[in-house]
């Protein structure tokens, strides 16, 4: 943006430049024309006068050596010619049949005043010509005829316009260095500002303001109205998670107590039906208790203001493959990695392990005994895969690229509509009712993630079965030891 500022700024004011900058050039432009033109109108006048001797007596030689020596001087033709322009002295040949040249013969045969020329620019290479009616006793017996060349006002227009020129854009950046920057960056501080503020409450950060005291009166209102946003935000952040976090402690005593009861009953109940009902309600009583746990979980979760940190990827994944390998073995499902060494990402503290844990239980219980492969692989980075993320969008945004941790099973895998579901709190498939789990786990794993700038995505496999992809920002390289 202030890239685009300034350039508005420069055309501005390179606008108003040209617009004073053309008057002066052409006023002095004129100003040199006028000058010579005065010239040449005195000396037209001096031969025509000696001019009309030579014409009633015939002698010309005078006329003639003036006229050589005049030539010589200035490098201008002067042709002298009587009633039937028939030329009687001329120091250089002359054309007479160019359309200026005889325009202005014929004004001065006329005896009409000669006419000022039009400004003569550096680009453009054609004389002034000048005619003088030749009088005696108001009887006109013939012109003076003057072309002269106009590379000496040509120059002086060229000279004062290449300062021109210089000075304006000698100006120019004098503004755009001393003025145009200072200001564009002092009305696009607050604007700065209010990006990254915005940004880091998209990701969850409700504690930034911004300074509301400098930048223009509009831009501090702004401000002013966006940290009261903030902070309103922030408060019913805070009630939402503290009502849930209350609820969920409170809960857990009667919960709690209401379990032991229910198994105190078991000596009382003889009924096989009754037992079975009994048994029924500890497990509800034990779902209940997961829920409640995964609730506060959640709430502490999003009350977490950590930031990201360097996670060894690789040592990360084959740590909780390794762990869950004996729950694998125990159900005959087989668990296989491709873990490559050394790839390391950004990401909150422990999400990972949390993440993998959830998907590798959600792999073993849902995936229908099928076998389950984790993998690790890096994503260049690249416009889409490393460049700036939007706010809050959780895609990596770092130019070192990506790291992708897949877990895929070869289970039955969810439909379309169930995996635009998927990851949703309390969500949990029709067909998947019976098992035990609380709906929760794939929302807070989500929710840990994208708080980290992360993404986790749900995709069918082919030919079968479910892709859990965990997109996490690589870890900047390390700089090279020269």
């Amino acid at each position: 943006m202030r890239r685009r500022l300034l350039v508005i700024v420069c055309a501005l004011v390179a606008g108003l430049i040209v617009a004073l900058s053309v008057p002066l050039v052409r006023a002095t432009a004129e100003r040199a024309i006028q000058t010579s033109f005065i010239g040449r109108v005195q000396d037209s006048a001096w031969f025509a006068d000696m001019a009309a001797t030579a014409l009633e007596t015939g002698r010309t030689g005078r006329l003639k050596a003036a006229a050589d020596r005049y030539t010589g001087l200035y490098d201008s033709r002067v042709v002298v010619v009587d009633a039937d322009r028939e030329v009687v002295v001329a120091s250089r040949p002359v054309d007479l049949e160019t359309p200026e040249v005889r325009s202005a013969l014929l004004q001065g045969l006329a005896d009409r005043p000669a006419e000022q020329p039009s400004v003569v620019w550096p680009w453009e290479d054609r004389p002034f010509v000048q005619a003088e009616a030749v009088k005696r006793d108001g009887r006109v017996l013939g012109a003076v005829l003057i072309v002269s060349p106009t590379d000496r006002a040509r120059s002086e227009v060229a000279d004062h316009l290449a300062l021109v020129v210089l000075g304006s854009l000698a100006a120019l950046v004098v503004v755009l260095i001393a003025v145009a920057t200072p200001v564009v960056r002092w009305v696009l501080r607050p604007v700065h500002e209010l990006d990254r503020a915005t940004h880091e409450v998209a990701l969850g950060r409700l504690k930034t303001h911004v300074s509301d005291r400098v930048g223009a009166p509009e831009l501090r209102r702004l401000a002013h109205s966006f940290n009261a946003m903030a902070e309103s935000m922030h408060a019913s952040q805070e009630q939402q998670r503290a009502f849930v976090a209350q609820a969920s402690h409170q809960l857990r005593n009667p919960l709690t107590a209401l379990r032991l009861r229910v198994e105190n009953l078991e000596e009382f109940v003889d009924d096989p039906r009754g037992l079975y009902e009994l048994q029924c309600a500890v497990e509800e009583a034990d779902r209940f208790g997961e829920m409640l746990d995964r609730l506060l979980e959640m709430a502490r979760a999003e009350a977490s203001e950590a930031e990201r940190r360097p996670v060894d990827v690789s040592a990360v994944v084959a740590h909780r493959a390794e762990a869950w390998r004996a729950a694998y073995d125990a159900e005959g499902v087989a668990l296989t990695t491709r873990i490559p060494e050394g790839v390391g990402a950004l990401s909150l503290p422990d999400c990972l392990d949390h993440t993998l844990d959830t998907l590798l239980d959600n792999a073993l219980k849902f995936g229908d005994g099928a076998p389950v492969d984790v993998s690790v692989t890096r994503v260049p980075g690249g416009r889409g895969d490393g460049g700036p993320a939007s706010p809050g969008s959780g895609r990596a945004g770092a130019t070192q690229g990506a790291v992708e941790v897949t877990v895929r099973d070869r289970g039955s895998g969810l439909s379309a509509e169930e995996l635009s579901q998927a990851g949703g709190r309390f969500w949990r498939s029709t067909r998947h009712q019976n098992v035990r789990g609380t709906g929760l786990g794939l929302a807070l794993t989500r929710m840990l993630v994208e708080a980290g700038g992360g993404e986790l995505r749900l995709a069918a496999a082919r030919p079968h079965g479910l892709t859990a992809t965990v997109r996490l920002p690589a870890a900047p390289e390390p700089p090279a030891i020269p």
